[in-house]
């Protein structure tokens, strides 16, 4: 199912159809990491209308936090709950031993380690359909798909009153990725396939319809506490 090979001394790098897999020690989890990524990386290829990856993903577990904190601030500010990212174009994310350690993600195991993954695959996959650059990526957008493709069990529909503006500065709004999950579900449910696709390829029509969606998803997760 895959190969594994020794590189640059203790390192480690294994590799399957979709994804390289490197650590610099070895990781008593990396064979279950190796059999869920077969099987995630199938539907969220098919959602993005993807066969494969033109190539191969590189995930890259970190064991050192101070690195990987460089890492990030390369890109913007590191917050404490940060243990995953796509910026360089790889899957970067921290050990579980070290997430555990050095961060808010105490209690992570083996299952949220996996499903975070999948939800930098999302992003991966949005890279690689994206026809167009903006000047400012619609972060809300982007976590959107990825915790509802990627690790929906992580996060709850909210009620929440938000404008774009406020959302724009989305590393510092409060429940974040939790009104990014309820935008996400309320697009999934009520704007058709085709237009999702149109918005990843085509951030400039998201933008023109910012608005609206948010203001609609406000009505609508309201609708569904009150369901509830």
């Amino acid at each position: 199912m895959w190969e594994s090979e020794k590189i640059r001394g203790d390192n480690m790098k294994k590799e399957i159809k979709n994804f390289i897999i490197s650590s610099d020690n070895e990781l008593s989890y990396i064979e279950e990491i190796i059999e869920y990524l077969d099987d995630c990386s199938t539907y969220i290829l098919k959602f993005f209308g993807l066969e494969e990856i033109p190539n191969k993903v590189n995930v890259v577990i970190w064991d050192d936090i101070d690195k990987y904190r460089e890492h990030i601030e390369k890109y913007y500010e590191y917050k404490s709950y940060m243990i995953a990212d796509t910026n360089d174009g790889n899957i970067n994310l921290l050990d579980i031993n070290v997430a555990q350690k050095y961060t808010e993600h105490t209690n992570l195991d083996i299952k949220r380690l996996k499903t975070t993954i999948c939800h930098e695959f999302v992003h991966i996959c949005q890279q690689n359909l994206e026809a167009e650059q903006i000047e400012t990526d619609i972060y809300w957008f982007w976590e959107a798909l990825a915790t509802n493709l990627g690790n929906p069990d992580n996060f709850s529909v909210i009620n929440f009153d938000i404008s774009p503006k406020e959302l724009k500065e989305f590393n510092n709004v409060k429940n974040n990725y939790n009104i990014a999950f309820t935008i996400g579900k309320y697009m999934l449910s009520n704007i058709p396939h085709d237009t999702l696709i149109e918005y990843i390829k085509y951030p400039s029509k998201l933008k023109l319809d910012e608005s609206k969606i948010i203001s609609n998803a406000i009505i609508w997760s309201n609708q569904s506490q009150k369901i509830k």
